[in-house]
């Protein structure tokens, strides 16, 4: 049965068709998860989420490749939490360093780099939209050109293209001072 034919039952109200979309398309959802998780536990979570993301964005699907669409979803959903550990771990950090050392300017040093990777974050929010996931997966994820086109399903020469137009977006609105 298509993507396509299931998406349609599953909009009426059709619990086995979402059930079949589900398990025909959990691997590749997980594969994405994982590959920006490389935590089991974690990836399975964040496609159970994805998931739900899912059947609440259906309405809104355009019929334009479900794998791909369902791709991206993981792959944001994957980011985002990659991005909250992140922080988790940003907030341990920060928490240990001052419990062993307990000297003022390493305090002082842990709540001015938080601040200005803030600053950044919200720096990178001012991009266009199309540019800010590009930015955030090569300089903050550390993503491959290839990686990046592989989750978002474009081709390489359009994050190549992305991030050059990033970069000179960059040049063009932010100051040294900012940072």
């Amino acid at each position: 049965m298509q993507d396509e034919l299931l998406i349609k039952k599953i909009k009426s109200g059709n619990q086995q068709a979402l059930r079949l979309l589900v398990e025909r398309h959990k691997q590749h959802v997980f594969k994405v998860t994982m590959s920006v998780l490389h935590d089991e536990k974690a990836a399975e979570d964040v496609a159970q989420e994805t998931f739900i993301k899912m059947v609440d964005a259906l309405p809104s699907y355009q019929q334009q490749g479900f794998k791909t669409w369902l791709g991206r979803i993981a792959f944001h959903k994957a980011i985002d939490a990659r991005r909250k550990q992140q922080r988790m771990q940003e907030d341990f950090n920060g928490t240990r360093h001052e419990y062993h050392h307990g000297h003022v300017d390493s305090v002082e040093d842990q709540v001015l780099l938080r601040e200005r990777r803030q600053r950044i974050r919200d720096q990178i929010d001012q991009l266009p939209e199309k540019l800010q996931l590009a930015v955030r997966c090569y300089y903050l994820e550390d993503m491959s050109y290839a990686e990046i086109a592989n989750q978002l399903g474009l081709a390489e020469k359009t994050i190549e293209v992305r991030l050059y137009r990033a970069r000179k977006w960059m040049k063009t609105h932010w100051k040294e001072d900012d940072f």
